[in-house]
C-alpha cells in the first residue's frame, strides 16, 4: 500500500504529507482547497504527462513522492538489498523536462507506469481511466470468466504462437520462391555444362603437353631425325662401335679391362635404344591439323570452365558436386511446401476452434458481468442506466494473441439510448460511479491494490451517497484475493462517514499567499468536519448530532 504521500510546490500546495493506512481513506475540504491536487500527484507518479503550469508560482519545481510497502513485484529490481519500502518520485521543474526516480535512482517516466501501472488505479473526472482501455476491459472480462476460461485462453495463446510461426515460415517460403527458382535454373544449367564437358583428371592433365607437340610437329620431326642420324644406323655410332669392337678383340684377364668393356657395351645398348626412341618420337610427331584443332577447342572449353568454377579441374568437379547438393536442398524445400501448408492449415483450424471457445466464454461472462454491474448501478443512483459488454467476433484477419474478439464496456445512461463506449457515454461523475460498480463486481479478479476516486459522488446525494460510501468500504475491506487501499476525494459527508481514515485539506494564508495544508482528523474533529460538510455549524449541537448519527448509520451498514 501507499504508506505516505508527500507533495511540494504543486498548485496551491506548498508542502503537505499524508500518512495513509489500509482501508478507506477520504480527503475532504472546502472547494478550491486543493483536494484534487492529491489525485494529480498520484497521476504524476503513474507517468501522467507533466505540465509546468502545475508548479506553484514562485517555486523552482513541483515534487510528488510516495513510499510504498510492500513494493510491487515490478519494483523489486529498483530496491537496494535489505530495503522493504519503495520510494517513487516525480519532479516537475518550472522550466525543463520532468525527472522520475525509483528507489532513489533516476528512471525514465515510462518506468513509473511499468512499476505502478497495475498497482495503483486512478478514477478521475475528465481523465482517461484504465477501465476505458480496451486491453484492460478484455483482461478483466477474461479473468471474470473464471479459471476454465483462463485455461482455454492459455491453450489459445500457445496455438496462436505456433500458427504465427508457420504463417511466417510460409511467407518466407513464398517470398523466396522466385529466388529459389532462379537459383535452381542456374545450378542445373551449370551442372549440365560441367557434366557435358566429361572432364577426366588424367587425360585432361596431359592436354597441354600434347598440344605443345602437335603445334611444333615439323620441328620435332626434323630434330628427332637429325639426332637419330647422328647416332648412326645401329644406334651406337661410329666411334662407339669401333671402341666396342677393339675392346672385344683384346683377350686379357684383367678386371679393370672387363669393367671398361661392360661400360662400353652398356653405352652402345643405351645409344641404340635412344636412337629407336628418337625415331619413334619423330614419327609420332607427324602433323595432324584436325586433332590439333580438337585439342585447341578442348583447351578453350576447359579454360572457360576454370574461369567460372575453379582454377583447376578438381575445383570445377568439386563445384559441380556442391551444386548438386544445393539442388537437392532446393528441390527438398519445394517438396516440403505441401507439408508446411498442411501443418499451417491444421494450426489455423485449431486457433479458430479455440477462438470460438473463447468467444462463447466471453459472451457468457459478459452477460453475468452486465447483470451484476447493473445491480450496483441501481444502488449508486443510476437505476435507469444499462451497462453491457460488447463482444464482437472478428474473422481470420482479426485473430490476435488474445483471440478474435473486440471487447468494449458500454453504457446507456438513460432509457431509450443506445449503449456507447464507457469513456464517452457518461459525464465524469457518472463514469466514476460506473467504474466503481465495475470495480465492485470485479473485486475478486482485479489486480489493482490502490484505488483512487476523485469526485465519485458528483451529482448525487442522500441515500445514493450512502450506497457509494458502502461500496467503497466494501472495496477497501479486501473481499478479493488481497487487501486494498481506497483513497477517495469527496465533498459528501454521507460518503466520508464510511472512512477508516479521514484527512482534511484546508486553505489558509501564509506570507500573503494562499497555502493548502492537510491534517488527519481524530474522532471528535471528524464529527466537526462532517457537520461542516452537512452545511451546518461545525460547533453547533444540531450539526454535530446529525454528523454523529451519520457516522452511526455508516458503522451499522458496514457491520451489516
Amino acid at each position: 500500500m501507499i504508506e505516505e504521500l508527500h507533495i511540494r510546490g504543486l498548485g496551491v500546495i506548498e508542502d503537505a504529507s499524508l500518512r495513509l493506512a489500509p482501508g478507506l481513506t477520504v480527503v475532504t475540504g472546502e472547494t478550491g482547497a486543493g483536494k484534487t491536487m492529491l489525485v494529480t500527484a498520484l497521476q504524476l507518479l503513474l507517468g501522467m504527462r507533466a505540465d509546468a503550469s502545475l508548479v506553484r508560482q514562485g517555486a523552482d519545481a513541483a515534487l510528488a513522492e510516495a513510499a510504498i510497502s510492500p513494493p510491487p513485484p515490478e519494483g523489486r529490481e529498483w530496491l537496494a538489498e535489505g530495503d522493504d519500502v519503495l520510494v517513487v518520485s516525480r519532479e516537475i521543474p518550472a522550466e525543463g523536462r520532468s525527472r522520475a526516480r525509483i528507489g532513489g535512482r533516476l528512471a525514465p517516466v515510462s518506468a513509473l507506469t511499468e512499476v505502478l501501472g497495475r498497482y495503483v488505479e486512478v478514477h478521475a473526472q475528465h481523465e482517461h481511466v484504465r477501465l476505458a482501455r480496451p486491453e484492460v476491459q478484455r483482461s478483466l472480462l477474461d479473468r471474470y470468466a473464471g479459471d476454465p476460461h483462463g485455461r482455454v485462453l492459455e491453450r489459445y495463446r500457445t496455438a496462436f504462437d505456433r500458427w504465427r510461426e508457420l504463417e511466417e515460415a510460409r511467407d518466407r517460403r513464398d517470398q523466396d520462391a522466385r529466388e529459389r527458382a532462379r537459383e535452381l535454373d542456374r545450378l542445373r544449367a551449370e551442372v549440365v555444362e560441367i557434366d557435358g564437358a566429361e572432364l577426366d583428371r588424367e587425360v585432361d592433365a596431359t592436354l597441354d603437353h600434347e598440344l605443345e607437340r602437335l603445334s611444333h610437329a615439323d620441328e620435332v620431326q626434323q630434330v628427332a631425325g637429325e639426332a637419330t642420324q647422328a647416332l648412326g644406323s645401329e644406334g651406337a655410332g661410329e666411334p662407339v662401335g669401333v671402341a666396342l669392337d677393339a675392346l672385344r678383340r683384346l683377350h686379357l684377364d684383367d678386371p679393370e679391362l672387363e669393367e671398361l668393356r661392360t661400360r662400353a657395351t652398356g653405352l652402345a645398348a643405351e645409344l641404340t635404344e635412344l636412337a629407336a626412341d628418337l625415331r619413334g618420337y619423330g614419327e609420332r610427331a607427324e602433323a595432324d591439323p584436325e586433332r590439333l584443332a580438337r585439342l585447341q577447342e578442348r583447351r578453350h572449353l576447359i579454360n572457360q570452365l576454370s574461369r567460372k568454377y575453379g582454377a583447376e579441374i578438381d575445383d570445377v568437379l568439386a563445384y559441380a558436386d556442391q551444386a548438386r547438393t544445393r539442388i537437392e536442398e532446393l528441390e527438398s524445400a519445394d517438396a516440403d511446401a505441401a507439408d508446411l501448408e498442411q501443418r499451417r492449415a491444421e494450426a489455423l483450424e485449431q486457433v479458430r476452434s479455440l477462438a470460438a471457445d473463447l468467444h462463447r466464454g466471453r459472451c457468457t461472462a459478459a452477460e453475468r458481468l452486465a447483470e451484476e454491474v447493473d445491480r450496483h448501478l441501481v444502488d449508486l443512483g443510476m437505476p435507469h442506466a444499462a451497462f453491457s459488454v460488447a463482444v464482437e467476433e472478428g474473422g481470420e484477419d482479426g485473430l490476435r494473441a488474445h483471440g478474435a474478439d473486440d471487447i468494449t464496456f458500454m453504457l446507456a445512461p438513460n432509457p431509450g439510448e443506445q449503449g456507447r463506449p464507457l469513456g464517452s457515454a457518461a459525464s465524469g461523475g457518472e463514469r466514476s460511479r460506473v467504474s466503481l460498480a465495475i470495480e465492485v463486481a470485479l473485486a475478486d479478479v482485479d489486480d489493482a491494490q490502490v484505488l483512487v476516486f476523485d469526485e465519485v459522488d458528483a451529482g448525487i446525494g442522500g441515500a445514493t451517497a450512502m450506497a457509494v460510501g458502502e461500496k467503497l468500504a466494501r472495496l477497501a475491506a479486501g473481499d478479493g484475493p488481497h487487501p486494498r487501499q481506497v483513497l477517495c476525494v469527496t465533498h459528501l459527508a454521507q460518503l466520508a462517514a464510511f472512512a477508516d481514515v479521514h484527512h482534511v485539506a484546508e486553505k489558509g494564508l501564509a506570507g500573503g499567499r494562499t497555502v493548502t495544508t492537510t491534517r488527519q482528523v481524530d474522532e471528535d474533529s471528524r464529527v466537526a468536519e462532517l457537520a461542516r460538510m452537512l452545511g451546518g455549524d461545525a460547533t453547533a449541537k444540531a450539526g454535530r448530532d446529525h454528523a454523529e448519527e451519520l457516522l452511526g448509520r455508516a458503522r451499522q451498514r458496514r457491520a451489516g
